[in-house]
């Protein structure tokens, strides 16, 4: 166990332990007092790692009920809700696209149809990547695009071209695309689905936010911030001239793949109903007189099954013919992310019940503190804290907190929660920021300073384009202004 484990170990015992012995403040609820108690411990596990990330996850499912602050009822709704199984059936979707070996082809095809110039070549694989991981998770995406990036860095440098600083910045282009892609969809990222879970767990009156709201949110900031991230990259490292043998990798590797494989077209015919499954499920549940019973689960595991069921028109080491998912490929998809989604509505539910988050808005003060400056902290804070923590376990440690700030503030909790979710999405200095960063660096080409460096001016940079565009155009757009919703309740 490492002195960072050890540490952490201890520190959360301590004050886990501390928490449980001190007596509640007057106006604190003593069960808001133990829910405290336990996100915390969970919060400085996540931190440090003093135990494995997903593992902590379960603490609520031993915790809660032990000490009173939720049943097991409770906490079975948290790890089952539907939110858990449309990420669920979203990696399904996602495995797919890869074992079909779909992902390339998308991959070069936009690589060549934007060229191959070095910025260019940077920009297609940013494009690519960033569509890609609005669909499948960021670390899966990049895992995708490396050994394309990595080939292409391979036959620059046989051709005796200098990438010294071209290799850096393409591997960043694709980490930070994967990240920046992500926050596009509601399935592209866990802290997406947590943003909605936590919602609906703390405040169940209010209107239920679906794929297509999620659209109106992420879709301008990916098409805003990934063109400046690769302004940004070019610039800082100089890059210009054309490549001198890539484009022949390119185009190799593209008529290698020969015309789409029947799997292809059937995963790219399911893909396409999944996604508008997703657009239009207001119109096709009502039509079937459904509405009430369906959510995006229903329509991601809709998919999930045709995967399950339809061949793909090959044979097994057995002759026995093959579907386009197996379920020897669906068990390596990252089933701790669902549980980790869990465990953090497993908090969110803890704050609403014990009365936390009533507390933290009657203790804390903000009158006279404008709200621009309020997002403004949260949203440094939010990309700061997830260099060195996982943004999924961010998320679920701080939107519980950020519901109860708005109530403090008397404002709309959607203008904390929002920029927090997408800047947890944004951590760009370190490997240990996001699984992305830890990809590529492993690709040799890339050192941790030369990392922090870039990645400190980005952090700056999104900082400010979450800020700009979330609140003084996105969220009034939306109708989500200062104004306290009626539905936040008491």
């Amino acid at each position: 166990m490492e002195l960072r484990q050890k540490v952490g170990l201890l520190l959360g015992l301590t004050i886990f332990i501390s928490l449980m012995i001190i007596p509640a403040p007057d106006n604190m609820n003593p069960l808001a007092m133990r829910a405290a108690a336990v996100s915390l411990l969970m919060a400085v596990f996540w931190v440090t790692e003093a135990i494995s990330i997903f593992a902590t996850s379960f603490m609520p499912i031993a915790l809660f009920p032990l000490l009173g602050v939720l049943d097991s009822k409770q906490i079975a709704s948290s790890y089952g809700h539907h939110i858990v199984l449309l990420i669920l059936g979203a990696f399904f979707v996602a495995k797919a696209i890869e074992t079909s070996n779909l992902h390339k082809r998308i991959a070069l095809s936009t690589i060549k149809a934007v060229g191959t110039s070095r910025p260019k070549i940077m920009l297609s694989f940013m494009i690519a990547t960033g569509i890609l991981s609005m669909w499948t998770s960021n670390n899966s995406t990049t895992l995708m695009m490396l050994p394309i990036g990595m080939a292409i860095l391979y036959r620059e440098k046989e051709m005796g071209a200098d990438i010294s600083n071209f290799a850096p910045a393409l591997m960043l282009c694709i980490a930070y695309s994967a990240s920046i892609g992500g926050t596009g969809t509601l399935v592209g990222t866990p802290p997406n689905l947590l943003f909605v879970s936590t919602v609906e767990e703390i405040f169940p009156e209010a209107p239920l936010l679906v794929f297509t709201d999620w659209l109106r949110i992420g879709i301008p900031f990916v098409i805003i911030f990934l063109p400046i991230a690769w302004l940004y990259l070019v610039k800082f490292f100089k890059i210009d001239g054309d490549l001198k043998g890539s484009s022949d990798i390119i185009d190799k590797e593209h008529k290698d793949l020969g015309a789409m494989s029947e799997a292809e077209k059937k995963v790219t015919i399911i893909i396409c109903i999944y996604a508008m499954g997703f657009i239009f499920r207001d119109w096709w549940s009502t039509t079937l007189g459904v509405q009430s019973f369906t959510k995006d689960s229903t329509v991601a595991f809709l998919a999930s099954l045709f995967l399950f069921l339809i061949p793909n028109g090959q044979k097994d080491k057995k002759g026995r013919g093959t579907k386009l998912l197996e379920w020897e490929d669906a068990k390596e998809i990252p089933w701790g992310i669902a549980m980790m989604i869990g465990g953090g509505l497993a908090i969110a539910s803890s704050f609403k019940s014990s009365g936390l988050i009533s507390w933290v808005a009657g203790s804390i003060s903000l009158e006279g503190v404008p709200t621009l400056l309020i997002i403004f902290l949260v949203v440094s804070s939010m990309v700061f804290l997830t260099e060195v923590n996982s943004n999924t376990a961010s998320t679920a440690i701080f939107l519980p907190v950020l519901a109860g700030l708005s109530k403090a503030g008397g404002f709309h909790p959607y203008l904390l929660m929002i920029p927090a979710t997408i800047a947890a999405s944004c951590a760009f200095m370190l490997p240990s920021g996001t699984g992305p960063n830890a990809s590529v660096l492993s690709s040799g080409y890339l050192t941790i300073p030369q990392m922090a460096k870039v990645g400190l001016g980005l952090n700056l940079l999104v900082i400010i384009c979450i800020v700009v565009l979330l609140y003084f155009i996105t969220l009034p757009l939306l109708g989500i202004t200062s104004v306290l919703p009626v539905w936040i309740g008491n």
